[in-house]
């Protein structure tokens, strides 16, 4: 059996700004919050001045003492509700915090080793006060096996996954002058120039067999797999060859509008580059929808695509 790794590579050519939320990228119209009327505005304000005057209610910015596994300490709140969706999130909000598990002294209780629960807060802080001119936090490490495999558990059952192995956009080819990409929680890349940009996880191997992609402003835009170690990064002005023309790469063409494999190219139809059109990769490549409707597939009964099957042997990231 073959244990290759495949990297998932965007490439892009576009003034659009792009945002990437779960593996989706957003365009920058859309908002991170629904606007509001000033009648919702109204509403929420008065919601939120019964919340304040709630006997339970605590700012966000509160203190949290802790004892966790039997070991004290404190984190701020902001702190351990700062990986939104969480479980961690929801359960320190402040909304719960009358009905939450406490020790006799009135320490929240958490149900976990100090050893495993600590450098996952240590990372939340330092992620907390991270900036450009020091060298980027990067994700807890431990020489125990068993305890990496212990502290994953853990991190997955609070799930925080994508908060402490993010997944990241990165340069694979073009000038890195003409792109600026942005970090999780809102991954996303705009790109004046055509560039190729690699998702990829950090700090685990599980591969990403899902993806879903929504356009910005795009003048060109080809989305796919390449096998790992088989694209070369080239990091310079200049011409260069995306996803789906090289040996190992394969990808969904939408400027042309079609499936695009080593450079052999199968129109397909329903393919589209306007923008907020949603593309969504199934399965590693095995099934293809843009806004809902499956535009190939190489699944049972559906013979509008077959993935190539040198392809189907490898594992696939978007």
């Amino acid at each position: 059996s073959h244990h290759h790794h495949w990297s998932n590579f965007i490439s892009s050519d576009r003034e659009g700004c792009e945002r990437v939320e779960g593996g989706c990228i957003i365009p920058p119209h859309l908002p991170a919050m629904k606007r509001s009327s000033p009648e919702n505005e109204e509403a929420a304000s008065s919601t939120e001045e019964k919340r304040q005057r709630s006997p339970s209610f605590q700012q966000p910015s509160d203190v949290l003492h802790l004892n966790v596994g039997g070991t004290l300490t404190a984190v701020l709140r902001r702190t351990l509700t700062s990986i939104e969706g969480s479980m961690l999130a929801s359960r320190f909000s402040g909304r719960w915090d009358d009905s939450l598990e406490k020790d006799r002294d009135g320490n929240f209780f958490i149900d976990q080793p100090i050893g495993l629960f600590q450098p996952m807060i240590d990372y939340l802080r330092a992620k907390a006060c991270e900036t450009m001119l020091a060298p980027p936090v990067t994700s807890p490490e431990f020489d125990d096996v068993r305890k990496l495999k212990d502290f994953v558990r853990m991190v997955e059952y609070f799930g925080m996954t994508a908060g402490i192995y993010p997944t990241e956009l990165e340069m694979c080819r073009g000038e890195i002058s003409a792109s600026k990409i942005s970090g999780h929680p809102h991954l996303g890349v705009i790109s004046s120039e055509y560039a190729t940009f690699t998702l990829e996880t950090r700090g685990h191997k599980r591969p990403i067999r899902s993806f879903s992609v929504i356009l910005g402003d795009v003048e060109k835009i080809e989305i796919g797999l390449v096998r790992a170690n088989h694209f070369v990064k080239k990091l310079r002005k200049g011409d260069h060859r995306g996803v789906g023309m090289e040996r190992y790469t394969f990808c969904l063409d939408c400027s042309q509008g079609g499936l695009l494999y080593e450079g052999s190219f199968t129109k397909l139809d329903g393919l589209s580059t306007e923008k907020g059109t949603l593309i969504r990769c199934e399965n590693k490549g095995e099934r293809w929808l843009v806004n809902g409707q499956v535009v190939a597939s190489s699944i049972a009964l559906e013979d509008s695509f077959h993935l190539p099957p040198d392809l189907q042997q490898y594992s696939l990231i978007p």
